[in-house]
């Protein structure tokens, strides 16, 4: 069934948001030890070889082997100095034919050194040392610029910084780097039907779970939470609480109230500033955008699995967007259980995932409600989203779907 011209594909609304975080990400300065989760802005390249210098590998004994009459091996060492790690090889002078030190792992090599013979290869007599194992030429050095030579790039832009980026950065001599600022997000939801988790429920209420749920994945994110306002399906209510929001947040996402009802007061207030659609997906059909006080609004349709789907589809990229990200590494598995799927709309089913023998992973339906839009307790048991091309009407067992991450 073809989308009529009235109806957005995913690809096309989200280039829409994106529209709305030009000038995005904004670069800031960050000491290592705080940059753990954050998005790096500019390239780290080595400040000097790494290691910077020739050094052992091994705690043992550094031997001028390739200086020995005809390469062969003297019976005895004499044993003339000791190098622990962070000592100047150069203050015990060179080491000739016949002689040699005690070096630790990671010393720098004294002059002449070009092959280190390891502790339990070694006996020691007195003030000499020989070796009962065969030694060859070279062995147990790490070289200078092994790892990495000088000027050699050492992290990307657009990686978010992990614990190891942070131990190869300062190994490669950098105690600060530039960062992507984290974008400030404010969270509205809406809904006269909506009570505070844990609050005991009337005849007509339910649990807020999409306030708890998009706090939790904007901050999985990596941008900063800056509160949550949940209001009743009145305009003065939400005008309030986007006044509050804005003076607050670089972006506020909005909850509920986006289709064309008489109560949906998010699409009354924010249409003339933006643009509220039909997408052709399944679940989120109803999306839109706008401005308030100058900040950029995202709002979604209030059903929880549409949230989830709507965060993961549209919100997520735009954070990404916002934080200087790299583009998301692609992922996709093989459907182990088929199910439906409405031709002419992207689906995004939430999958449980499994061991596929041969393949990535296997996948089939989290729940025998599929991609219902109100499913919020199935949701929990989902992996993934397995996303189901608009000209798929049947998934069958063995096709491979992309999958899109599920926080």
């Amino acid at each position: 069934m073809p989308v009529s011209s009235s109806v957005l594909t995913v690809d096309q609304y989200r280039q829409h948001l994106l529209s709305l975080v030009d000038g995005w990400p904004k670069v800031e300065s960050c000491d290592l030890a705080a940059a753990a989760g954050r998005t790096l802005a500019e390239s780290v390249r080595a400040a000097q070889d790494l290691p910077p210098f020739a050094n052992s590998a091994m705690d043992g004994f550094g031997i001028a082997l390739g200086a020995a009459p005809t390469d062969r091996m003297v019976a005895a060492y004499q044993v003339v100095a000791d190098l622990p790690a962070g000592r100047d090889p150069a203050t015990g002078g060179p080491v000739g034919p016949g002689q040699a030190v005690r070096i630790m792992t990671g010393a720098a090599l004294a002059p002449g050194v070009d092959t280190v013979v390891p502790l339990e290869d070694a006996v020691v007599e007195a003030d000499t040392v020989r070796f009962v194992a065969p030694v060859r030429l070279g062995q147990h050095i790490r070289a200078a610029g092994e790892d990495l030579a000088a000027g050699a790039e050492v992290l990307q832009p657009g990686t978010r910084l992990a614990p190891r980026h942070l131990a190869a950065a300062a190994a490669a001599g950098w105690g600060q780097l530039q960062v992507a600022g984290r974008p400030r997000v404010a969270i509205v939801t809406t809904g006269d039907e909506l009570a505070d988790p844990g609050q005991r429920l009337g005849p007509a209420t339910i649990a807020d779970s999409n306030g708890p749920y998009l706090r939790a994945a904007v901050a999985a994110a990596g941008a900063n939470d800056v509160g949550a306002w949940r209001v009743h399906d009145d305009p003065a209510e939400l005008r309030s609480a986007l006044d509050q929001a804005a003076g607050l947040a670089d972006l506020i996402v909005v909850a509920g109230g986006v289709s064309a009802g008489d109560r949906d007061v998010t699409r009354a207030l924010l249409a003339p500033t933006g643009l509220f659609t039909a997408v052709a997906m399944q679940p989120g059909k109803p999306q839109g955008y706008g401005r308030w006080a100058d900040c950029p609004v995202v709002a979604l349709p209030g059903n929880p699995v549409s949230v989830a789907v709507s965060f993961a589809v549209f919100v997520r990229p735009l954070l990404a967007a916002m934080l200087g990200l790299a583009p998301a590494m692609s992922w996709s598995g093989v459907v182990r259980r088929g199910w439906s799927s409405p031709a002419g709309r992207r689906q995004f089913m939430p999958v449980a995932l499994s061991p596929g023998g041969d393949v990535t992973v296997a996948l089939a339906p989290a729940s025998a409600g599929g991609a219902g839009s109100h499913l919020v307790a199935s949701l929990a048991l989902a992996d993934a989203l397995a996303v189901v091309p608009e000209a798929v009407s049947q998934v069958k067992p063995g096709q491979r779907l992309e999958l899109v991450e599920l926080v």
